[in-house]
């Protein structure tokens, strides 16, 4: 099995949204490995400074709030708790998915298109494609955002 060290970096990034205090300082309670990777992609401050938490840089504060909003949110068009479904965000956009299977970069382009062709806000179009990145589903993702047709005619 081989560790995918940018998806565990974007995870703690997204967790480290969760302890903000101060503005810009997260608890440093993580893998010092990836506190040290996201170190060296310039997202976090040098996390050996200081004793119990970690600077966030500008660009580390954007990630990690798009990060968690796309991981631990809850969208208006997922399930509620009880198990009652609703529809898509843009169940106007109708998607035909038949002949991709669960291509992650496929999905991401043709619903992306889809949503630019229906003049969806580009701030929009940009939270489908973060949360799919961070998704090991794309077809669910995109099933939250537009109507997707999986089968083929």
């Amino acid at each position: 099995m081989t560790i995918d060290a940018d998806r565990i970096d974007d995870a703690v990034l997204a967790l480290l949204h969760l302890t903000l205090h101060d503005q810009n300082r997260a608890s440093k309670g993580f893998d010092q490995d990836a506190l040290g990777r996201l170190h060296q992609k310039g997202l976090i401050d040098d996390p050996a400074s200081g004793p119990e938490s970690v600077g966030l840089t500008s660009d580390g504060l954007q990630r990690s709030k798009e990060l968690f909003d796309a991981m631990f949110t809850r969208r208006s068009a997922e399930p509620t708790p009880a198990g009652n479904e609703q529809s898509s965000r843009y169940p106007h956009i109708k998607v035909k998915l038949a002949d991709l299977g669960d291509q992650l970069w496929p999905i991401l382009r043709r619903v992306s298109y889809a949503m630019s062709d229906a003049d969806v806000d580009e701030a929009e179009i940009e939270q489908y494609k973060a949360e799919v990145k961070a998704s090991r589903d794309p077809v669910a993702v995109s099933s939250r955002w537009v109507n997707v047709v999986r089968r083929a005619g």
